[in-house]
């Protein structure tokens, strides 16, 4: 480790200790979050297209049609490689 690094830890092997676990929640939380993210979208929806379903259904179709151009845009550029 350079020494810039070192001091950006701590002086102590506490706080180097400390600031490892800190570093390690952060990727994890970080991890989770791009995680389930997707999952509370996906929740939040199914719950409001119970009480809404004509709008619900309208949104998905134009959401699908949306990602499909842009999926067929991809598969080109990359079939064009």
């Amino acid at each position: 480790m350079t020494e810039k690094e070192n001091e950006d830890l701590g002086k102590t092997k506490l706080d180097h200790a400390l600031s490892y676990i800190v570093i390690a929640s952060m990727k994890f939380l970080e991890f989770t979050s791009i995680l389930f993210l997707p999952l509370l979208i996906v929740q939040q929806t199914v719950l409001y297209g119970v009480n809404h379903p004509d709008q619900v259904v309208s949104l998905l179709v134009v959401l699908m049609l949306i990602i499909s151009a842009y999926g067929y845009k991809l598969f080109r550029e990359w079939r064009n490689k």
